[in-house]
């Protein structure tokens, strides 16, 4: 595919005298439109950018098994609005787990491809399916690798506050459990040091 040089920048995110380099060298394929303007091969760019062209991938998530109706029409209508627009979907990736799981095996694995470089653009239907809180800290993290995400605020406000409600249930029940553990353990703790006190005492 011929692109510009700001399409060719933007897609592989490098920068223009990287691109002016490689066309001096002659290592990339580029045609003259006029003395100031070329377009540029992006299958031969590619090659020279780790060898593969950074993916346009679509991440979706709902909580639980009852939602996965909901999760076929996030990535049916993210994979619709990329088509519409000209965009490949290069990969599409989805979870169902809480927001707040760090356990997510495509979520991880979705991390595992931006720091290594290999994603453009993330699309999502609203931010809470990447992750329930921190949304910032993420996209920041994810500008340090080039990587944009894109929200097209498809979610369900009835569905968001259902989801949410159920994840800070899930937050308490987790505490209460954990909180109970140690207090079984401190209880167990304390008879047996109060049968060691008597067996010393005998």
């Amino acid at each position: 595919m011929w692109m510009t040089s700001t399409e060719i920048c933007e897609k592989f995110k490098i920068k223009r005298q990287t691109l002016c380099g490689w066309k001096k060298n002659g290592t990339i394929k580029f045609e003259s439109i006029n003395r100031r303007k070329f377009l540029y091969d992006s299958n031969s760019v590619a090659i020279l950018n780790n060898g593969v062209e950074r993916l346009n991938v679509v991440y979706a998530r709902v909580s639980n098994t009852k939602q996965k109706d909901d999760l076929d029409r996030q990535v049916k209508f993210i994979k619709e609005f990329m088509i519409v627009n000209g965009i490949i979907p290069d990969l599409v990736l989805t979870d169902i787990a809480s927001g707040m799981n760090e356990e997510r095996t495509n979520f991880n694995k979705l991390l595992q491809l931006v720091v290594t470089d290999k994603i453009n653009k993330v699309y999502i239907s609203y931010k809470d399916r990447l992750t329930r809180f921190g949304f910032g800290y993420f996209e920041q993290i994810f500008k340090m690798y080039g990587t944009e995400i894109v929200i097209m605020n498809l979610t369900d406000e009835s569905s968001f506050q259902q989801e949410l409600t159920e994840d800070l249930v899930s937050v308490i029940h987790h505490f209460s459990m954990k909180m109970y553990s140690n207090r079984r353990k401190i209880l167990k703790e304390t008879q047996a040091n109060l049968i060691n006190i008597q067996n010393a005492d005998n």
